[in-house]
């Protein structure tokens, strides 16, 4: 609107000067006697009598006309164009007769033409052709001295003048024809081209909406997974500081032996003290292979939300080429829109000063799909900033998910850990529970019985070693599930990023 608003100003201050030029034309001729020996010799006189009220009538008419224009004009009304239009046909009828109908004078009338082409409205130029047709054919009847400076002017010359005029307009009709053709194909592409990049950017903005929401829950996931891993540990390291204190209770009930062998009446209560640990050592065995279980459970649902993650970002992955492809459509169009700017270009430099206007028009359709390109440059250098960023965060994830299998295979160990534990143990009891029931023979035995204690010692070495085989696997858990979150944390980032980028372009 204020566009337009600029371009009517612009048409009235030309408006304005052709009929300031009208009146300076009369003026020189009829003040100033400009030409009169010249036009002596051509045996034109000065005008009197009916055609000197008709010479001042020419004159007052476009000055009526352009002050009727510019109440049009400041009132914005519809009108205005068309009085424009008569303003100038009538200063140029008027500069004619004001120059004594000289033919020089007459080259006007493709200046007026030319201007009212620039409203790009056929109409106009059939009401200003159709005025100057009257004029012609009126004026060599009833006034030529006013037309043509002389009344023996020949009718041939002045059918040339119309031909010429008609030419003129018909010309201009097919300019302003062929201008609006292209303009409609140009409105066309944009629309299209603004109509994709829409649908571009708002694609864009859902899956990053999308993305932010399943790296926040996957965030909470991985937290919780986190706390798990550290109470893991701590339970273990619990037990295995328990292991450590049984083991060196063991080793003094041995010692003990070998130095009370003769105690024999404490043999059997203290056996039974030996079977009630051992059932104690069963049950947290138990306890542990229940919590190795529940971990393993864990990092099987963490495996699974890795692998979600890791696919989501090649989905993203993927749609950021699909971008990146679309992008590329949008510069070739906008490519195309720079050729079809420089052909109407050079269209207007062949039409010359009928296609001035039109001149215009493709240099701002040319600046227009040169911005569009520049536009499309950044958005492909953020996008391969994204680009860059989704594969570190694939690099990582994948480094992730090695650590998380590793950490799957300790934990397959430690449950096969404590599945010996358990087996161990039980066999302890049993053994015990032996050594219970033979501890009337313990005095015939007690050798027997030393070696069967050295066993107990050993494999309690052994179960503690296999203990803190659990408990460095745990801690290897909570160290990977840390490293998880820093990814997690890492791709926040990026989304966050990229949210922040598509809400400045699509808000």
């Amino acid at each position: 609107m204020n566009k337009e608003h600029n371009n009517s100003k612009t048409m009235l201050i030309i408006t304005t000067f052709v009929v300031v030029l009208s009146i300076f034309t009369h003026l020189l001729h009829r003040q100033f006697h400009f030409l009169d020996g010249y036009l002596l010799l051509q045996g034109i006189t000065n005008v009197t009598g009916g055609l000197y009220f008709m010479m001042n009538m020419l004159l007052v008419i476009p000055l009526i006309l352009i002050g009727v224009t510019i109440w049009l004009y400041r009132i914005q009304h519809g009108a205005q164009q068309l009085f424009m239009t008569l303003t100038l046909t009538f200063s140029s009828i008027s500069i004619i007769a004001g120059g004594d109908g000289l033919t020089e004078y007459h080259f006007s009338i493709f200046m007026v033409l030319a201007m009212i082409a620039s409203f790009q409205q056929i109409k106009y130029i059939i009401i200003s052709t159709v005025i100057f047709a009257v004029h012609h054919l009126s004026g060599y009847f009833f006034f030529p001295q006013l037309l043509c400076g002389t009344e023996d002017y020949s009718f041939s010359l002045l059918m040339i003048h119309a031909i010429y005029l008609v030419m003129t307009a018909v010309s201009t009709s097919i300019v302003i024809l062929s201008t609006r053709k292209v303009e409609t194909r140009l409105a066309a592409d944009n629309a299209l081209a603004e109509q994709q990049m829409q649908q571009l950017l708002r694609l864009i903005h859902e899956e990053s909406h999308h993305l932010q929401a399943l790296s926040g829950q996957i965030a909470i996931d991985s937290a919780a997974s986190a706390d798990s891993s550290l109470n893991i540990t701590k339970a273990l390291a619990k037990f295995q500081k328990n292991a450590e204190t049984e083991a060196h209770s063991l080793n003094i009930s041995v010692r003990q032996n070998e130095e009370s062998i003769v105690q024999l009446a404490s043999i059997h209560e203290r056996t039974e003290k030996v079977t009630h640990h051992a059932k104690n050592g069963l049950e947290r065995v138990t306890l542990g292979k229940e919590k190795v279980t529940a971990v393993t459970n864990q990092m099987l649902v963490i495996t699974d939300t890795i692998t979600s993650i890791k696919h989501l970002i090649e989905n993203l992955e993927a749609h950021s080429k699909d971008i990146s492809n679309s992008l590329m459509v949008v510069h070739k169009i906008s490519e195309q829109t720079k050729l079809l700017a420089l052909n109407a270009s050079i269209e207007a430099a062949r039409a010359g000063e009928a296609g001035k206007g039109f001149s215009v028009v493709a240099s701002e359709i040319r600046n227009l799909a040169s911005s569009t390109q520049e536009s499309v440059v950044k958005m492909d250098n953020v996008l391969e900033g994204i680009q860059l960023q989704i594969g570190n965060v694939a690099q990582k994830m994948n480094t992730g998910m090695e650590e998380v299998y590793k950490g799957n295979q300790f934990i397959r160990e430690s449950e096969y850990a404590f599945e010996t534990i358990y087996k161990t143990i039980s066999i302890l009891e049993q053994d015990i529970d032996h050594i219970s029931t033979a501890t009337k023979d313990v005095v015939n035995q007690t050798q027997s019985s030393l070696a069967v204690f050295h066993e107990i010692a050993q494999m309690n070495e052994q179960s503690l070693h296999t203990v803190r085989v659990i408990t460095d696997s745990a801690h290897q858990q909570h160290t990977a599930s840390q490293s998880l979150e820093q990814v997690i944390t890492q791709l926040n980032g990026v989304t966050a990023q990229l949210k922040s980028l598509t809400d400045q372009v699509h808000p």
